[in-house]
């Protein structure tokens, strides 16, 4: 999402609330279009995915908090989602709910894994790398720690 025009920090403020009440985390936030164009756009999850009843939950939070607000007003929509499928993870508890899928995992040292999620919790990732080759015997499962991953995706395959 494009960060510019930037969102006031007022507004952020009201969003994480609304965000807190509805019992989700706020993976994202960001504005796109110009002048009377604007649309705020909103990404949220939580452990155990996200619902239709969520995001309206948040949307009718962020309306009954800034709906005299001079920024609130002149946008034209506001935009309430879970992350897309592909989109990176905030937090690794975002991949719990991915577990058996494939995972690409681009660590600190510039190294990528891709494979099988086997587990995933704050303190790191248990991955089975694919195979290049199908003959070869698999590879063993690979445990990264949080603090050497750059980046998190699930990857949708066909």
């Amino acid at each position: 999402m494009n960060d510019t025009p930037l969102v006031p920090q007022h507004v952020s403020k009201a969003i994480e609330a609304a965000c807190e009440g509805a019992g989700v985390s706020l993976i994202e936030l960001g504005v796109r279009g110009q002048h009377r164009q604007l649309r705020l756009e909103i990404s949220i999850d939580s452990p155990d995915g996200i619902t239709h009843e969520h995001c309206r939950a948040v949307s009718r939070s962020i309306d009954d908090q800034l709906q005299e607000d001079e920024f609130y007003t002149r946008l034209k929509s506001v935009d309430v989602s879970s992350p897309g499928a592909e989109t990176p993870v905030r937090f690794l508890w975002q991949l719990t709910k991915h577990v058996g899928r494939t995972v690409r995992i681009v660590c600190i040292d510039g190294s990528t894994i891709q494979g099988t999620l086997i587990s995933a919790d704050d303190t790191g990732v248990e991955v089975q790398p694919k195979n290049k080759e199908r003959k070869k015997a698999p590879e063993p499962v690979q445990t990264i720690m949080a603090s050497q991953i750059k980046e998190a995706r699930t990857v949708i395959e066909l």
